[in-house]
C-alpha cells in the first residue's frame, strides 16, 4: 500500500493496518524460529546415524568377518589368474614360522612376485634371486625393513630360523600345507599339492627341510594348489632347478585377517624373535652370505 493510500485511511483503519503488519512480522519470525528448531532436531539424529555407519564400517569387518570362526590368523593370497588361496596360519602352535610369514606379508614382501616353481608336489613362491630374469625381490628390499638387515647387506635375503617344535610343525608331509625351508632361506615358501611330497628337487642332491606355517583353510584352496601343480612348466627356464608354471602366475597381494592387535601394533621382528624361543637367545639360528 502506498503512502498516499495510507493517509486516505481513517485513524482507526491505519491502526488496524499497523496491527496486521506487526502481527504478520511476528508470525513470520515465529515461523523462522520454528523452522530453525525443526532443522536442529533433524540434524542431530542425522549426525548420530552417520557416526554409527562410520563406526560400523570400521568395526564390522573385524567382528563379523568371514574368518571370525577361525582362531588363528588367516592369509588370503590373491593371484593374477583369478584364484584366491586361503590359509590358516598356525600362530598358536607354530609361532616362529607364523610370525615370519605374517611379518613378510604385512610388509608386502610377496606382492608382485611370481610362483617360480612346481615339482614333486610342491608349489613354490617367495624369495628367489639366483637368476636376474626370475628375481622376484631385490635383496635391498629387506634391508629397508626395520633396518635390521643393515649389517647383512650381502645376504641373499637370507636369515635362518629355528623350526617350531610342536606336532603341527612336522605335518609338512600332508597335502594343503604351507611351509618354509627354515635351513635354507626363511623367505622361501612351499604349498603341498599332495601327501608325502619329496624334499629333494631335480638336479640337486640337497634335501629340503620344511617346517609348517599353516594349512589350506578350505577345499577350494587345495583344489587351486593342485591345479597349479598340474600346469605345464617352463622347460626353457635359464635356472637349473626352478621351472615356473605356465602361464606365469603373479601374486597380486597377501591380505591378513584375525591378527592379534596387541602383538602386531608395535611389532619389531628382531626384538620379537630374540624372545621367541624358551631357553634360547634367539629364534634366528644364523645368517648366511652368498
Amino acid at each position: 500500500m502506498s503512502k498516499k493510500q495510507k493517509y486516505s485511511l481513517t485513524a482507526n483503519q491505519r491502526k488496524e493496518l499497523r496491527h496486521k503488519e506487526e502481527t504478520k512480522v511476528r508470525e513470520e519470525g515465529v515461523a523462522e524460529v520454528a523452522a530453525k528448531k525443526k532443522f536442529g532436531w533433524w540434524i542431530i539424529p542425522l549426525l548420530i546415524c552417520a557416526l554409527a555407519l562410520i563406526v560400523t564400517a570400521i568395526v564390522l569387518p573385524f567382528t563379523c568377518s568371514t574368518y571370525s570362526g577361525v582362531k588363528n590368523p588367516v592369509a588370503k593370497i590373491e593371484l593374477s589368474n583369478g584364484m584366491n588361496l586361503e590359509f590358516e596360519i598356525y600362530e598358536d602352535t607354530c609361532p616362529i614360522a607364523a610370525t615370519n610369514f605374517i611379518f613378510l606379508a604385512r610388509n608386502r614382501f610377496f606382492d608382485g612376485t611370481i610362483i617360480y616353481d612346481s615339482q614333486n608336489g610342491w608349489v613354490r613362491f617367495g624369495e628367489f634371486t639366483s637368476m636376474q630374469t626370475y628375481k622376484t625381490q631385490d635383496k635391498n628390499y629387506m634391508a629397508d625393513l626395520e633396518g635390521f638387515y643393515d649389517n647383512h647387506a650381502d645376504n641373499k635375503l637370507g636369515y635362518r630360523l629355528y623350526a617350531d617344535t610342536s606336532s603341527d610343525a612336522g605335518r609338512y608331509g600332508e597335502e594343503g600345507m604351507l611351509t618354509f625351508n627354515y635351513l635354507n632361506s626363511s623367505c622361501q615358501f612351499f604349498m603341498s599339492s599332495q601327501s608325502n611330497c619329496q624334499t629333494r628337487v631335480e638336479n640337486s642332491t640337497a634335501d629340503y627341510t620344511p617346517t609348517v606355517v599353516g594349512r589350506a583353510l578350505n577345499n577350494q584352496t587345495l583344489s587351486h594348489i593342485k591345479s597349479i601343480a598340474e600346469l605345464p612348466r617352463n622347460e626353457e627356464s635359464p635356472h637349473s632347478i626352478w621351472k615356473n608354471p605356465l602361464p606365469t602366475i603373479t601374486i597380486k597381494s597377501v591380505k591378513l585377517y584375525n591378527l592379534d592387535g596387541k602383538k602386531w601394533r608395535n611389532f619389531h621382528f628382531e626384538d620379537y624373535m630374540s624372545k621367541a624361543r624358551e631357553n634360547e637367545n634367539t629364534a634366528i639360528s644364523n645368517w648366511y652370505s652368498n
